[in-house]
């Protein structure tokens, strides 16, 4: 009995090992055409038996709100989390000042924040980059002038994130004038990973800095909740 005991301990320690040395992978894609705003979330963890997709289908700015809809599906393999509904969400002025009061308040409750976010954030590793532009103005000056900016763009795009993150890739992308019709579409596709260890001790590192928890964890969960769900 005490064999399998120590059996079925090495088991679990050698599961707990590996789970610690996986790593947390998220592929974002956002495209824009026209007036079509898509973004996807894929999040994989745990060798591939935890994914969960984080679908936007339409984004649309009305006056001083963003309102979109979001589907939701996935969980770990084996088990029926899958949650298929589609939430039509809203983010208001309201919500972003409720949102930037929760942020002043995680600055006041912890020591140091900003420090413990950039070196968090530079424990995320950036293995593919890539932004693409086409663009036309009706004109082909000013297309041409545009298409400089946007290489512009790129480039800055590239060297800002490249200040927060890792980047274990070369950023690629181009920017493809039209020079016959009126037209601006985007695709950005990025990969990103972190160790669930490295995750793990920055929350750790976090919890320690906290001075004053109950408001922090007030202000972290209204940070981190959706926005309020619109009717359809």
């Amino acid at each position: 009995m005490a064999f399998w005991l120590w059996i079925v301990l090495a088991v679990v320690l050698v599961g707990i090992v590996a789970a610690l040395f996986s790593r947390v992978r998220f592929r974002v894609r956002y495209s824009r055409s026209g007036r079509l705003d898509q973004l996807v979330i894929v999040i994989q963890a745990l060798y591939g038996l935890f994914h969960y997709q984080i679908i936007l289908p339409s984004i649309v700015i009305r006056g001083w709100s963003i309102v979109y809809r979001d589907k939701r599906e996935g969980g770990l393999s084996g088990i029926g989390t899958d949650d298929q509904k589609q939430n039509k969400r809203k983010i208001s002025k309201g919500s972003l000042l409720r949102n930037a009061r929760s942020y002043r308040t995680i600055l006041f409750s912890t020591k140091k924040f900003r420090r413990w976010a950039r070196r968090t954030m530079k424990k995320v590793e950036c293995t593919r980059w890539r932004l693409d532009f086409r663009v036309g103005t009706g004109d082909a000056a000013t297309t041409a002038v545009v298409s400089g900016l946007l290489w512009a763009v790129m480039g800055c795009a590239s060297g800002a994130a490249g200040q927060f993150i890792t980047l274990k890739t070369s950023p690629h992308g181009h920017v493809m004038p039209n020079y016959v019709t009126t037209e601006f579409s985007v695709v950005w596709e990025a990969d990103f990973r972190i160790r669930v260890s490295s995750a793990l001790a920055a929350g750790i590192k976090l919890g320690t800095k906290t001075i004053y928890l109950r408001k922090a964890i007030r202000a972290w969960r209204i940070l981190i909740s959706a926005p309020k769900e619109t009717l359809n």
